[in-house]
């Protein structure tokens, strides 16, 4: 009878401890489900950025010259040459079908742009093409924001760095 007592004991006492044991790994994981939900939520809402928007326009003509293209064009006057697609835009009837062929001494126009740049502060686990899509929408502008920012290595940032971004 001892013994029989002795194993209903025991057995009520695993059966605790496993109750108790699955009991921890369910708040263990629930807890840790929580921080990376709240941890990916934090570095989707972009509260690492300042944005500010401006117009850029130093002139409203401009005169061809040798050796340049839009986007030599559009990285003069308006410090990247992402833009040249909006100077071709605009001077479309002047330039013809070809942007690629610009004649020295043509004059063209150069239309006023918002720029939206925002300052962004790299959070760990931040990639170029994951900040791009970030801030701008378009992860094809990793190698502009690499370039403006004189990042030897678009493979190395580090977190903390401030870095600007001009979406166009």
């Amino acid at each position: 009878m001892n013994k029989t007592i002795n194993k209903i004991r025991t057995f009520a006492s695993e059966d605790n401890v496993s109750m108790l044991l699955g009991i921890v790994i369910v708040v263990l994981v629930g807890s840790l489900l929580f921080s990376y939900f709240k941890s990916v939520n934090k570095t989707g809402k972009l509260s690492n950025e300042a944005v500010s928007t401006e117009v850029v326009n130093k002139q409203t003509g401009y005169e061809v010259q040798t050796g340049d293209s839009l986007w030599t064009i559009a990285q003069k006057e308006y410090g990247s040459g992402y833009a040249w697609s909006q100077v071709y835009a605009a001077n479309r009837e002047v330039i013809g079908n070809n942007p690629s062929l610009l004649e020295k001494g043509t004059k063209i126009d150069l239309p006023k742009l918002e720029i939206k740049t925002v300052e962004y502060t790299v959070a760990a686990g931040d990639n170029l093409w994951n900040i791009a899509v970030k801030t701008c929408n378009n992860g094809y502008l990793w190698p502009a924001i690499a370039q403006n920012n004189k990042i030897a290595n678009p493979n190395v940032i580090e977190a903390g760095q401030v870095l600007r971004i001009s979406c166009n």
